[in-house]
């Protein structure tokens, strides 16, 4: 459930703050959740349970994100669900950022 509602507000997020237009679901090993041919653009998605490790979780996506096959921009969504709080991290990167 947690993937699922960090999915649908990553997928919102990336509509309304992105020019990412209609995305298409990436290819196992492509490293990104979806890509966009519009933009050049991939965007990762993923969710936690836990707001500790929201920033640290977020690190390792954004760096799983740069890796992706086409060498294209990064967008970022990590969404923490937790009884502490909820969170959201939305953020883009460049190729060659690590």
């Amino acid at each position: 459930m947690i993937e699922a509602a960090a999915v649908a507000l990553g997928l919102i997020l990336g509509h309304e703050l992105t020019d990412l237009d209609q995305l298409d679901v990436t290819e196992y090993g492509a490293r990104a959740d979806y890509r966009s041919l519009k933009a050049a653009s991939v965007l990762e998605v993923s969710g936690t349970e836990s707001l500790a490790e929201l920033r640290r979780w977020h690190r390792e996506k954004v760096a799983q994100a740069l890796a992706n096959p086409f060498g294209w921009n990064a967008y970022v969504a990590i969404c923490a669900f937790s009884g502490q709080g909820h969170r959201i991290l939305f953020s883009k990167h460049m190729p060659g950022e690590a």
